[in-house]
């Protein structure tokens, strides 16, 4: 992956000074022929597919927020689940905010003047060991997908204290990933050669000693065309397209004869589909291994779903979700936190649950007090239903304490004494 630096180098050299240049075809094909970008594109498109999995995870859940003990919904719920600022709804956000977090290893967030959150694009970090960190030239807007946003600079320092800023760890995990991408590079390219020459074309090309002093015609500049001419645009350009087409005719000057070369060379073996499979999923674990994601999920894998979702969760999204609530805590709230008020992430929401999947749970916890009606409606995607007997919640005589037990217990031999007075009578 060392080419991407390289590449990026020699653009930065053309653009100093604030000179403008226009990239070419010819410049990208320079710094990276047509192997190395079928490699990258592997890596490329796992790296993507596992940050997206986090992200789509991370950006289904409910941040809830509490005042003195108290689910409450009020500014900061409205922000961070249905519109942190005007140009983005909340999963969009999230979904930016988590795939910015994991590409470059952070992500930073600013409020606006009316209080809208808005992700940084891009900054210069001020580090200070004895005080508080700053931020300079802080831009939103200049990592638009469809180019068509105008970049805005603001012209003041942010200090850490008026941020959001998330890190995952003290090491970026994409470029240790394209360092390591690095050592399959080699591997790929031998297997993906010996993939294309077990199916390739071979044949033998004899030229008889006469053609060098043939007449192949005129160029298009007027000037005859020599035998290298001619044997050049053979080799580099008609045989390549011959080779290509599934049906062809290769029209050869005199004293050019062309073989085919056996048959059984068109023949793939298992081996070769083996080993770039292989390695292609090889390329896959590592990065699943890195984002912390089963590497069955990100390949595709349909087999146990759930065992594989629940572990996604306690491995990828929760310490993802974590780390954001309690920054989220730390900036948004402060001291009141220690009074009950504070935001937390739901992550429950990712697991999907039937209402058959839930009856045999949602039972015990009913009759423990652990959820009311309303919240088991909402874990099964129904609206609650927001009446008092609905909001209740129940206690069986199973848990119930244990002065309720004695005093049941009491009211048992009571009313057994009395029943055995009677039939003394």
């Amino acid at each position: 992956m060392s080419v991407i630096t390289d590449f990026w180098k020699f653009i930065r050299g053309k653009t100093l000074g604030g000179k403008e240049y226009k990239v070419s075809l010819q410049d990208v094909e320079a710094y990276m022929d047509r192997d190395g970008r079928d490699e990258l594109a592997i890596y490329m498109f796992a790296l993507h597919a596992g940050i997206n999995i986090i992200a789509n995870a991370l950006s289904m859940c409910e941040v809830r927020t509490f005042r003195k003990w108290e689910e409450t919904r009020e500014d900061q719920y409205y922000r961070w689940n249905f519109e942190p600022n005007m140009n983005m709804n909340a999963a969009q956000f999230k979904q930016k905010l988590v795939w910015m977090l994991i590409y470059k290893n952070e992500c930073l967030v600013v409020q606006g003047s009316g209080g809208e959150f808005l992700i940084a694009d891009s900054y210069t970090h001020c580090q200070n060991a004895l005080g508080q960190d700053t931020f300079e030239g802080v831009t939103i807007g200049s990592d638009s997908e469809s180019g068509t946003v105008s970049p805005y600079t603001f012209q003041k320092t942010f200090k850490m204290k008026d941020v959001l800023f998330y890190r995952l760890s003290n090491r970026n995990i994409t470029a240790l990933l394209e360092q390591l991408m690095q050592e399959y590079d080699g591997m790929l390219k031998a297997a993906v050669q010996k993939f294309h020459k077990a199916g390739g074309e071979r044949g033998i090309l004899s030229i008889d000693a006469n053609a060098a002093t043939g007449t192949y015609g005129m160029k298009e500049d007027g000037t005859p065309k020599t035998f290298n001419d001619v044997y050049t645009e053979l080799i580099n350009k008609q045989f390549k397209q011959y080779f290509k087409s599934p049906n062809a005719v290769l029209p050869l000057f005199r004293g050019f004869d062309y073989q085919t070369k056996g048959t059984e060379a068109s023949k793939k073996s298992t081996s070769e589909v083996k080993d770039v499979t292989d390695l292609t999923g090889e390329i896959y674990s590592r990065v699943a291994n890195a984002l912390q994601i089963p590497p069955a999920l990100l390949k595709g894998d349909i087999a146990d779903v759930s065992a594989l979702t629940r572990n996604l969760l306690t491995f990828a999204v929760d310490p993802i979700a974590s780390m954001i609530e309690a920054e989220n805590n730390r900036k948004l709230y402060r001291r009141e936190v220690l009074e009950g008020t504070y935001q937390m992430i739901d992550t429950s929401a990712i697991m999907h649950m039937s209402a058959a999947e839930l009856a045999e749970s949602s039972d015990k916890m009913i009759s423990c007090g652990g959820w009311n009606i309303d919240e088991i409606r909402k874990k099964a995607g129904d609206a609650p239903l927001n009446t008092e007997w609905s909001k209740e919640h129940f206690l069986t005589k199973n848990y119930s304490g244990m002065e309720a037990a004695e005093a049941a217990a009491g009211q048992a031999k009571m009313e057994s004494g009395k029943e055995g007075k009677k039939s003394e009578a």
